[in-house]
């Protein structure tokens, strides 16, 4: 039951992600989907923390079904969402020159948006890629250390 947990934590944390492309790509209002995954991904947590894996079935339901309503919502955009990760992925691990960047602001983001500031004004597309980076690993290890220690004490 903790691996449910686990996995339908991640399969929201997609959810998310796939309603904010949604939100920014298409004229459909997505709020509401966004807002009911962000309360899952926190009810999600403290279930997880509480040791309750019993709802963890619960929030897989909610995740898939509101996955799948995304093609109800816009077809097109859910279809060009599925297509770009291809590429995004090609993008992302194949540009050698912002990798180790990329890994290094992601894993220890201080030194992410520490660089962000200091690149702002002479270097702005290391800077933002820094930023960027540095903010998702900053809200990454949140979920991480929250999902690690709610499911160890």
């Amino acid at each position: 039951m903790v691996a449910l947990g686990v996995i339908t934590l991640f399969l929201t944390g997609f959810m998310l992600i796939f309603y904010a492309y949604l939100a920014n790509h298409s004229e459909h209002d997505v709020s509401f989907f966004m807002s009911v995954g962000l309360i899952s991904m926190v009810m999600n947590l403290c279930t997880n923390a509480g040791g309750i894996f019993g709802l963890a079935w619960l929030y897989l339901i909610i995740a898939v079904l509101f996955l799948g309503l995304g093609f109800a919502v816009d077809a097109e955009y859910s279809v060009a969402f599925y297509r770009s990760m291809g590429p995004w992925f090609k993008n992302t691990f194949t540009n050698t020159k912002l990798i180790g960047w990329q890994i290094l602001s992601m894993v220890v983001f201080p030194v992410g948006i520490a660089l962000h500031f200091v690149w702002y004004g002479k270097k702005d597309d290391m800077a933002a890629v820094c930023g960027k980076c540095g903010a998702w690993g900053l809200l990454l290890w949140g979920v991480l250390l929250w999902m690690i220690l709610g499911l160890a004490l």
